[in-house]
């Protein structure tokens, strides 16, 4: 089973994006039975006021034709680090943050998901850029380049 957990600011766009992504994928490859995949937020606002996904990741989602559910956000715990095979942020910013919650990477678990790419840098916050489009396109781009790297 690989375990896998996307992080972002706040688990409400980018990493229950990516979540959702990944899963469409391993689901249209037959992979899902080795697969475990979830998302978490580094910081704890949104989950306190028990947010949901964004509208703009749902509407991304829906027009991509990517099933989803229900997920409320969650805040990373150290525990998740002990847990998760991989856990794949969306920005330096992210990195740092987990890092900070989880401590040093000893393991290296710890990367973005860019970085599975040709082109690695962080994918925008599409909560201040309202631009899901190019979120997908990354977020896509970065699943792709992930599940290749595994070589399953």
């Amino acid at each position: 089973m690989i375990k896998v957990l996307f992080v972002c600011l706040g688990n409400i766009c980018r990493s229950p994006m990516a979540q959702f992504v990944l899963q469409n994928m391993v689901d249209e490859k037959g992979l899902s039975d080795q697969f475990e995949i979830n998302s978490a937020g580094t910081e704890s606002y949104n989950e306190i006021h028990h947010e949901g996904i964004y509208y703009g990741t749902r509407e991304i989602l829906r027009a991509k034709q990517i099933p989803f559910k229900e997920h409320y956000s969650r805040r990373i715990r150290q525990r998740d680090y002990e847990y998760y095979d991989y856990i794949l942020a969306m920005d330096d910013g992210n990195v740092e943050d987990i890092q900070s919650l989880v401590g040093f990477d000893t393991k290296h678990k710890i990367h973005r998901l860019l970085d599975f790419t040709d082109n690695p840098r962080n994918i925008k916050d599409p909560w201040y850029s309202g631009n899901f489009e190019e979120c997908y396109d990354d977020v896509a781009e970065g699943c792709q380049a992930f599940l290749e790297s595994l070589k399953l």
